[in-house]
């Protein structure tokens, strides 16, 4: 059983004559996310004040400034993540689109919507292999790490925001569609397409080609790092800096969640279609993952965040440490 329905419910009157019903199950399962997603926002902006208190206040920290910008980046695109999530995935499911979406003749508008779940995808997958990397360049090139990891920050933040547009530029002449799922959905839940695109590349091919390069990165720097912090672990003296490199070790580890989740309905969708129906309404909850694991531990457990004294940036390198948090 297929849930990639090819035909679209543009100017079908039935669609059109929908009526969205808010007491229903697919409904329940749009809102449970925002019981834990709220909290988290308000987390996220905690974060985002403590970076700005360390940035213009110059207060004290035990963080890395380029680390920090990084996390911060990739918590605020984790935002845009999860609104793109439930614009083109939990919402059509529930039917409050049908009618709306049916009235419609194929568009660029829509075309925008399904792009951005494509391009905040490829975004959310490039911020851990950076923040692993800014963590190693103090290991290697401890007398020049600020200026070296200030150079990759500067070149790294637009590249990772301009390297979708190399898997996504067939889409520029597509027009976004909507179709009615199939499989074990309701009439109304919808999911949004496109048509029309250069060269009919196939989009999938290259998200399972940067899951497998990403997330292999990932995996390489972020063992080499936890490799070289223990060899160098007895000549630290800060147990707030020894926490500090936990805290960001969980949390870049906490970021590649949405490797899995999305290398899982990849496969499936190549392997076995028939369960794809199943797995694609799993797949937003597996980002939410990552997107409330990463602020939380980030937040519990940095020392940043503790009310207490800790190391201004700039005299970290006078104690003797490698400063890689």
């Amino acid at each position: 059983m297929d849930i990639m329905n090819n035909v679209s419910i543009q100017g079908d009157q039935r669609y059109i004559d929908y009526k969205f019903d808010f007491f229903t199950f697919p409904v329940l399962v749009a809102c449970v996310p925002m019981t834990y997603l709220v909290p988290t926002a308000f987390i996220i902006l905690k974060v985002f004040k403590c970076y700005y208190r360390n940035l213009v206040g110059k207060q004290e920290a035990t963080m890395n400034p380029h680390v920090f910008f990084v996390i911060v980046m990739a918590q605020l695109t984790s935002v845009f993540y999860m609104i793109s999530d439930y614009i083109t995935i939990r919402l059509p499911f529930t039917g409050i689109m049908t009618s709306w979406c049916a009235s419609q003749q194929p568009n660029h508008f829509l075309k925008v919507l399904f792009f951005f779940s494509i391009y905040f995808t490829y975004v959310s997958w490039l911020f851990p292999f950076l923040l692993s990397t800014l963590r190693l360049i103090p290991v290697y090139f401890p007398r020049r790490h600020n200026q070296l990891c200030a150079r990759l920050s500067n070149f790294a933040i637009p590249f990772i925001y301009l390297y979708p547009f190399i898997f996504t530029f067939s889409l520029i002449p597509a027009l976004g569609s909507c179709r009615q799922l199939l499989g074990p959905y309701k009439f109304g839940s919808i999911f949004i397409w496109f048509t029309g695109n250069w060269f009919d590349i196939k989009l999938i091919n290259g998200l399972v080609l940067n899951l497998a390069i990403w997330l292999l990165l990932c995996i390489i720097s972020n063992l080499t790092l936890l490799i070289k912090l223990k060899k160098l672990k007895n000549n630290r003296k800060s147990a707030i800096l020894q926490r500090a490199e936990l805290s960001l070790s969980l949390t870049t580890l906490s970021m590649l969640l949405s490797f899995l989740t999305n290398l899982a309905c990849a496969l499936i969708f190549l392997i076995f279609p028939s369960l794809t129906a199943y797995f694609i309404a799993l797949r937003p909850f597996g980002n939410d993952c990552e997107i409330c694991v990463g602020p939380w531990i980030f937040y519990m457990t940095h020392p940043a965040f503790k009310k207490q004294k800790i190391l201004f940036w700039k005299d970290a390198s006078k104690i003797g440490t490698i400063h890689t948090t």
